[in-house]
């Protein structure tokens, strides 16, 4: 430093000798050549007259004497004297010298420099003057000043390198000395082995700014050794932390690993290890794609992380699906967000395993939308895949169909033997039917013994479509009417099925399904075990049936309907008992016959509430009638059972309630079953059959001979009367196999004790014929036309009957 500082100072001075040299010499230039340009002057004044007289003599030798006179100055290198032509008298030119300022001489000025004179003489103005020219040798006449220029450089430079020698020896002693001690012991000092210890500088320099520095220094060590300490103590706590943290970390359930840009593991926590069955530390700067076997699972991560990456935003995945080795699917939420791992960008992905959330939220999903008995679609899924359905259908120009089936004699099994057997009916349906269409086909429960089946066709011609359903359609029921082994039961239920083909401009999914179940309606209108296409046509029957239900609900509610009884009498003409037919006193149509309205009240259900209302009816006019006198003992009132009512779980009780409320005795009421009633269910019928009998009610069997006709039913049901269909009776007078039929049924009739009722007993000869065979009772508009009970009251009475 020291060598520097007087290098520095040394070419300080040498700089500002050098020019306060150069000013010297500059100025001591500007002066020489003054001096020269005067001497010159006044030499040319003084020669002036003797060579202006010689010019304007033409004395050549006063001339010559004049040139030779200057020639004796060393620095004058020519003399010429001219005259008034500019003829040369006299010249003179001295010999060159070389000197070693001559290239000095030439760079700053001109080695020659001329003087010229003019020579005029006094009184000859308008002459020419003459000329004296003389060149000076100015590298000669600068001679001077070369030799004290010389000695002012040559000095200066002396005078600078004692200069620097003493400034070296200066710095020496009283800086670098001190300042390489200093440097000395900043380099032999170790912070962590001299805590305590300071620098030090010799007495001398204590005040100075050596001391300030060796003071400063201290302040510095005292500074750095605290911080030393305090770091010892932070790294202590950071290891303790990043201990404790990695703890932490490992102990957590969810898998948390970081990645970089490049997709590699910058750490993993213990759950990743253990997912992979490796350790930690063979993960750390490995690629997932390199230890993960699952490439599409791998691109889904990327996608996460440059997401992350691109926005410098937390990214969350509700579910993301990541498997094992062994290929089982787990499923995770995944929370990412930008992380900074010494300060390299990265991305923290903690993975939480929602695995067991999804198992029970499929679960819940699966019950949401899949009918509990069955497993089947419910109508939440056939609405989704229906919609989606209808979109397809709509944007590629293209048709499907909807199978909307109503098995036929369910609630009739279900009633019978319980809700247990009909639960396993049901399911074999199920089977049935999903054995029966496609795998992209859709059958679904909508509730009860409803079932719809959606037939993705996917084809542009409609008539091609028709005729595939109706194929299906006929294989499907013709396997519902196969008889089905539920618990030693051979069930038989048939079915009717419902088809609209769509789309169709303007309606919906709940457009669909009505239509489709119209179309059901009607099929079951036809003799159900059948199907029907929708047409518009049907809507308009079922908007008649519509407002047909709501007359009768007013009917039922304001008592429109009203009760004729038509007699029933042995062959003397005398009362055994009546039969109740329903009327229906229109407040608009009039007195409206059975046949208008009954099969409304089947299809809507109300058949039930209507029936324990002719019952409960019938009850009281028998109180009336015994009130009154008109009723005897041995009569009784027969009264026709829906299929739908005899069915009913709480039948055999509600008859009973309704009856004795009324005020009439149980064996007052003789109940009709149709044949096709009894035989849907055999042992059903004869076990209600039965109870029915032991409460003292007369069991009559209606229109025998108009279904199965079999007269094995004579001798199993527990019957007490078995009534001839009048399309028998009334073919009595004929020769065919009427006759035939009704004398077999009254022979077996006689064999078990049951009574034969002739109905529709129009003319005397049917009456007579009816009676030879072998009928007890008998009923007809030949005996007498169902009246209302007053008015029939009234006529019997008057005849003394």
């Amino acid at each position: 430093m020291a060598i520097k500082l007087a290098q520095y100072t040394v070419l300080m001075a040498f700089i500002i000798g050098f020019f306060l040299s150069a000013l010297h010499v500059l100025e001591d230039y500007s002066t020489q050549g003054s001096r020269l340009d005067q001497t010159v002057i006044d030499i040319l004044d003084a020669s002036k007259p003797p060579a202006a007289r010689a010019v304007h003599t033409l004395d050549q030798a006063l001339a010559q004497e004049v040139v030779n006179g200057l020639m004796k100055y060393p620095f004058i290198s020519k003399v010429q004297i001219k005259d008034e032509l500019g003829e040369v008298l006299a010249e003179q030119e001295a010999t060159q010298q070389k000197t070693k300022t001559q290239w000095l001489t030439e760079v700053i000025s001109a080695k020659y420099k001329d003087y010229t004179l003019a020579l005029r003489a006094p009184g000859f103005a308008s002459l020419e003057p003459g000329s004296l020219k003389i060149v000076v040798d100015q590298d000669l006449a600068l001679q001077p000043f070369f030799e004290r220029a010389s000695t002012v450089l040559v000095s200066g430079i002396i005078r600078n390198i004692l200069l620097a020698v003493f400034l070296i020896a200066l710095f020496h002693v009283f800086l670098t000395k001190p300042l390489a001690l200093l440097a000395k012991q900043f380099a032999e000092f170790r912070l962590e082995e001299s805590e305590g210890k300071y620098l030090e500088v010799p007495e001398q320099h204590k005040g100075t700014e050596l001391g300030q520095l060796s003071d400063v220094g201290n302040e510095f060590i005292h500074t750095a050794q605290k911080l030393l300490n305090d770091k010892k103590s932070s790294n202590l706590a950071l290891r303790q932390s990043e201990s404790l943290l990695k703890q932490v970390i490992n102990q957590a359930p969810q898998l948390i690993v970081a990645l970089n840009s490049k997709g590699q593991v910058l750490f993993c926590n213990q759950q990743v290890a253990e997912f992979y069955n490796v350790s930690v530390e063979s993960l750390v700067g490995v690629a997932i794609s390199d230890f993960h076997p699952f490439q599409d699972e791998v691109e889904r991560m990327h996608a996460i992380r440059r997401s992350v990456e691109a926005n410098n935003a937390p990214v969350d995945i509700t579910e993301f699906s990541w498997s094992r080795e062994n290929s089982e699917q787990l499923h995770f939420s995944i929370h990412a967000s930008p992380f900074e791992y010494f300060s390299e960008p990265a991305t923290l992905v903690v993975a939480t395993d929602i695995t067991s959330q999804k198992v029970v939220q499929d679960h819940i999903s699966h019950i949401a939308n899949h009918d509990n008995l069955t497993g089947l679609p419910n109508r939440v899924l056939l609405n989704d895949r229906l919609s989606r359905s209808i979109l397809s259908c709509e944007r590629n120009g293209v048709y499907n169909a909807l199978l909307f089936i109503d098995l036929d004699h369910f609630k009739t099994i279900n009633d019978s033997l319980g809700h247990g057997i009909g639960d396993l009916l049901l399911k074999e349906v199920a089977e049935i039917l999903k054995g029966q269409v496609r795998a992209n086909d859709t059958v679904a429960r909508l509730g009860g013994d409803e079932f719809v089946i959606l037939l993705e066709f996917l084809h542009d011609n409609q008539e091609r479509i028709k005729t595939d359903v109706q194929i299906i359609c006929d294989k499907l029921l013709e396997i519902l009417s196969q008889p089905i082994d539920i618990k030693q039961h051979k069930l038989r239920i048939g079915a009717s099925i419902g088809v609209v083909i769509f789309p169709i401009e303007g309606k919906d999914i709940d457009d669909l399904m009505r239509f489709a179940d119209t179309a059901m309606y009607h099929a079951k209108e036809n003799g159900r075990n059948g199907y029907a296409f929708y047409h518009r046509s049907m809507s308009l029957a079922v908007e008649k049936q519509q407002h047909m239900e709501n007359e009768l609900h007013r009917a039922l509610e304001q008592e429109e309907f009203r009760i004729h009884y038509q007699p029933l009498v042995n062959v003397t003409g005398a009362i055994v008992g009546f039969e109740a037919l329903i009327r229906w006193q229109h407040p608009e149509k009039g007195l409206m016959p059975p046949i208008e309205f009954i099969p409304s009240l089947e299809t809507s259900g109300m058949i039930v509430p209507v029936s324990n209302w002719l019952l409960a009816k019938c009850s009281r006019q028998i109180e009336t009638w015994k009130a009154e006198g008109f009723w005897q003992d041995g009569w009784y009132t027969s009264i026709n059972i829906s299929p739908l009512q005899f069915y009913q779980a709480d039948m055999v009780i509600t008859l009973q309630q309704l009856i004795v409320g009324g005020g009439a005795n149980l064996s007052d009421i003789c109940l009709e079953i149709t044949e096709t009633v009894a035989v849907e269910n055999i042992e059903f019928a004869k076990s209600r059959l039965q109870k029915i009998r032991k409460l003292g009610i007369t069991i009559a069997l209606d229109d025998f001979g108009t279904g199965y006709s079999s007269l094995s039913y004579l001798k199993n049901l527990p019957i007490d009367i078995v009534k001839i269909d009048r399309s028998f009776i009334q073919e009595l007078d004929a020769h065919n196999n009427s006759r035939s039929i009704v004398e077999a049924v009254a022979s077996i009739a006689k064999a078990y004790n049951l009574v034969v009722l002739a109905e529709g007993i129009e003319t005397k000869e049917q009456l007579e014929i009816a009676h030879d065979i072998g009928c007890h009772v008998f009923q007809g508009f030949y005996i007498e036309r169902p009246q209302a009970a007053e008015r029939l009251q009234n006529e019997y009475l008057s005849k003394g009957g």
